[in-house]
């Protein structure tokens, strides 16, 4: 473990440690290596290895439940166990036209498409990396098909010079007591747009 991993683990207790832990040795099992690859983080907080610039990571974590990602190229990924409040937060992360596919949907699908967009919009955050994005305003998803808890989207980035497109994908997960929670991954799309 680098420095900065004793460090930043040492200032993190109960659920927040075990997290923490978990997602690194989940990543570590990605990796295939015998010993595990050491993390850093960049100006911007994003996760790289300290011996491999070339493989790319993101992890996640939401109330116990861990996610990590590894690739050749920048990625993102998110998990959300769903949440009573998620609803009531939606203005912060939905534009007008996410915010009307929304609520073109059953009452019950909407409650779950709150948060699709939610960890949608985290893994687009992650992969883009460089941090002050509006979620409203730099982040797009276009309208999809929500069938059996799981769909794929098209999203893209755009920030003043930046642009990038992003496939993703995203599936709602019974946990074993009792709720749901939705994972996104998110992938860079070579297609113009």
């Amino acid at each position: 473990m680098s420095g900065e991993e004793e460090a930043e683990l040492a200032k993190l207790k109960n659920i927040r440690r075990l997290e923490w832990l978990a997602s690194r040795w989940l990543l570590h099992k990605l990796t295939g290596v015998p010993q595990r690859l050491p993390l850093a983080k960049d100006a911007f907080s994003k996760p790289f290895f300290l011996d491999k610039p070339d493989l790319y990571c993101s992890l996640s974590h939401s109330h116990g439940i861990v996610g990590a990602l590894l690739a050749g190229c920048n990625v993102g990924c998110d998990i959300q166990v769903l949440v009573d409040k998620m609803p009531r937060l939606a203005h912060k992360f939905l534009n007008f036209r996410e915010d009307a596919f929304v609520h073109t949907h059953a009452a019950t699908d909407q409650f779950d498409l709150f948060h699709v967009f939610w960890t949608a919009k985290e893994s687009l955050y992650k992969a883009y990396g460089l941090k002050e994005l509006d979620f409203r305003e730099h982040m797009h998803l276009e309208p999809f098909s929500w069938e059996n808890g799981a769909g794929r989207a098209r999203g893209w980035v755009v920030k003043e010079n930046y642009r990038q497109a992003y496939l993703l994908h995203f599936e709602k997960v019974q946990l074993p007591d009792s709720g749901h929670f939705i994972w996104t991954v998110c992938l860079p799309d070579d297609q113009d747009f």
